[in-house]
């Protein structure tokens, strides 16, 4: 688990998309060595990957592929998917890279 609080977000931090990418860039550089398998038949891959680069609208675009865990029966809840996302494991302060 990396612990958050709304202090943590950097000012410039002010609207969902830069969110999504605070987070998930965040989130990249804490995980970006741990790895699972997708299905028995399938390779072990990492659980978040980023890769940033020019697109064909020949704009730049940065691109997030991560999987969370959800609780055994999240599909018999009535919460919101977010949730029923289970932790990562051990206690991990957020790189201060990320601190405002």
């Amino acid at each position: 688990m990396t612990a958050f609080a709304p202090a943590n977000l950097p000012p410039s931090v002010d609207s969902l998309e830069k969110l999504a990418v605070w987070s998930l860039g965040a989130l990249y550089s804490l995980r970006k060595n741990d790895r699972y398998q997708e299905s028995e038949a399938a390779p072990v891959i990492p659980v978040i990957t980023s890769q940033d680069g020019l697109a064909a609208d020949k704009k730049e675009h940065v691109i997030f592929r991560v999987s969370f865990i959800l609780s055994d029966d999240w599909r018999s809840q009535t919460t919101k998917i977010w949730q029923e996302v289970q932790e990562f494991p051990g206690n991990t302060p957020l790189p201060t890279s990320f601190l405002p």
